[in-house]
């Protein structure tokens, strides 16, 4: 769904990584999709080669999110996911972290944030990574950039993960801890 964001993000990150000029469709590597459940596709990619693989997707059931102060750059999708699992591992009190900067939010480990103020959805300027629904739900409108401090979740009345698995995802703040 919504191809042309995952293409835009992989071609950026091709060219930022890998110096590749020429871009790719992403749809030339979907080939023989699962018919029956929910898959998630994962797409690797170096300079040269391209590698698909279907895994059936089961989103993760989040109870509990724990805010953490981090300087974690992580601009691109990467295969290598250790600092964020390494991050989520360090903290047993919940199931997810949510992740600030300077005391700014900006995402969790597995998607990117919403919160909704007066009926106004609102994502973090600076994410750690870009998402693709992030940017499709900014050109749609849908969502507001702005710096949001950690200190002033409590002014927000909604909470939205969102990735393109989960879509647009809202759960209650009060399960940040």
């Amino acid at each position: 769904m919504h191809l042309s964001y995952h293409n835009d993000r992989c071609n950026r990150s091709r060219k930022a990584l890998f110096a590749v000029e020429n871009t790719i469709d992403l749809a030339k590597y979907l080939q023989d999709l699962p018919t029956k459940g929910l898959y998630r596709a994962k797409v690797t990619y170096g300079a040269k080669s391209i590698h698909t693989t279907y895994t059936l997707y089961r989103p993760k059931k989040i109870a509990q999110i724990q805010l953490s102060e981090t300087d974690l750059k992580y601009p691109h999708k990467y295969l290598d996911r250790q600092a964020l699992d390494q991050a989520l591992a360090d903290y047993s009190d919940g199931d997810e972290i949510l992740f600030t900067q300077q005391g700014l939010l900006t995402d969790t480990t597995i998607a990117n944030i919403a919160l909704r103020q007066a009926g106004i959805w609102y994502t973090p300027t600076t994410p750690l990574l870009p998402g693709t629904t992030r940017a499709r739900l900014l050109d749609e409108g849908r969502l507001i950039l702005r710096n949001i401090p950690a200190s002033e979740i409590t002014r927000y009345d909604g909470l939205a993960l969102m990735n393109a698995m989960l879509g647009f995802y809202e759960i209650d703040l009060s399960i940040i801890i």
